[in-house]
């Protein structure tokens, strides 16, 4: 298996080489800071996002791994302590921006690995406009979206523990990196759709979501910062969930690689 091929660490002329080649793919790890309960750092979303780019490039030498957009729209989170959040017009300018910068250097293949959901129709909305503007076929993975049906199969948790820092995020940081993750004393809230979001047809669980969308204020429907039950996570879940994860990414890409 290669060592990851960072973008940052790579010269000039390797650069322009790479672009040359014609069939690298850009991989853009897209995250959050925000918090995540008392037991998992605030840099959740976006770790899980570098990580898992990282290990792609570790299996697909073709790829390169940009430097991480750590921020992305967290608005939800504003009464906690540690956000860091962008406005919806910021966060799309910015990564237009990035990718204009990597387009116009002659790369043509872009993969934003999102890891936060509130990123996700917005980006979605970036992919297709971008292919407007520009032609090119950027790709957006929401990575942890591919454990869904290995997380099914494995989870300890009943409908409603897998939600924001919940058994899937906690055991994926178990496995990636444990000695950041703090269990004593944490919150288990189970999401219920009526009594958290004041519509029994809103989300239920991170794999099953609901009918509608609601505005709501994440603080006041779970005060603890927790949507699920982070209790039952163990680190053989999340290495479980991340092979998955990887193994489904890395196919995606290789088709993506020959359009």
């Amino acid at each position: 298996m290669a060592e990851p091929r960072y973008w940052a660490e790579m010269t000039s002329p390797q650069l322009g080489a790479a672009a040359s080649a014609g069939d690298q793919v850009v991989l853009i790890p897209v995250g959050a800071i925000e918090q995540h309960g008392s037991h998992l750092p605030v840099d959740t979303d976006i770790s899980g996002a570098y990580e898992t780019s990282e290990e792609i490039s570790r299996r697909r030498p073709y790829t390169i791994v940009a430097p991480p957009v750590s921020w992305g729209v967290s608005g939800p989170h504003r009464k906690f302590p540690g956000v860091l959040t962008l406005r919806v017009a910021t966060f799309t300018a910015l990564l237009e921006d990035l990718c204009d910068s990597i387009v116009e250097q002659g790369f043509t293949k872009i993969v934003l690995v999102i890891g936060h959901a509130t990123n996700k129709p917005i980006v979605q909305t970036l992919v297709g406009q971008y292919m407007e503007r520009r032609g090119v076929r950027l790709l957006q993975i929401n990575y942890i979206n591919l454990a869904a049906e290995r997380f099914a199969e494995i989870r300890q948790s009943e409908i409603g523990g897998a939600g924001h820092a919940g058994e899937l995020e906690t055991a994926l940081q178990m496995h990636l990196r444990p000695e950041a993750i703090d269990l004593r004393d944490v919150a288990v809230h189970y999401v219920d759709a009526k009594r958290d979001f004041g519509l029994s047809s809103a989300t239920k669980d991170m794999f099953k979501a609901g009918e509608v969308n609601v505005g709501y204020e994440f603080a006041d429907s779970f005060p603890d910062g927790i949507m699920g039950d982070p209790s039952v996570a163990t680190a053989q879940t999340g290495r479980l969930a991340f092979e998955a994860i990887v193994e489904k990414a890395c196919a995606i890409i290789d088709e993506y690689q020959t359009l």
